[in-house]
């Protein structure tokens, strides 16, 4: 006889320990054990099987077992991953010598002084535009100003920035 959701979920509370010892002896860690049945049990409120299942204690098994497998392998995809990402930025890290880092702070620091040396409002709105990605049209409604005087303020300080900073490359 075919087993109902309620049937497959009441199998999965009766099982539950069995499932759990079950995995954990394959993959040594009860908290993971334990992850993985819950997740198979939301899987099942969830999504229930289409069909009906003849074994449920059966199907559980294999339905944690799957789990498990697919859990370990995302869990070694994002290791390797961010293990490469690790590489990736160390291999830049050295790249770098402290003459290039003093380089960057001097140049930083000569834009941060031109961008607080302009008017509040045209600050404001270079900060807004440029560094925080705000649209102009957004920024005229929390300003509560013009469109145009957005765009007046903006093209001021961009002109301001190349008349008084220059960057060299």
């Amino acid at each position: 006889m075919a087993s109902t959701e309620n049937d497959l979920l009441r199998a999965l509370a009766l099982h539950y320990d069995d499932l759990v010892e079950h995995i954990r002896r394959r993959f040594a860690n009860q908290h993971f054990a334990r992850d993985v049945v819950h997740d198979v049990c939301l899987q099942i409120l969830e999504k229930p099987p289409l069909t009906g299942i003849k074994l449920p204690i059966a199907f559980l098994r294999r339905a944690t077992v799957n789990r498990a497998i697919d859990r370990r392998r995302a869990e070694s995809t994002r290791t390797l991953y961010v293990q490469s990402q690790i590489g990736l930025a160390e291999q830049h890290c050295d790249n770098v010598d402290g003459a290039m880092a003093l380089e960057f702070e001097q140049r930083l620091r000569a834009l941060l002084a031109v961008v607080e040396s302009m008017p509040a409002r045209q600050r404001q709105v270079f900060l807004l535009h440029r560094i925080h990605g705000m649209a102009q049209l957004d920024i005229a409604r929390e300003l509560e100003i013009s469109l145009n005087m957005v765009a007046q303020h903006f093209m001021k300080a961009m002109r301001t920035l190349e008349q008084r900073w220059r960057p060299q490359l």
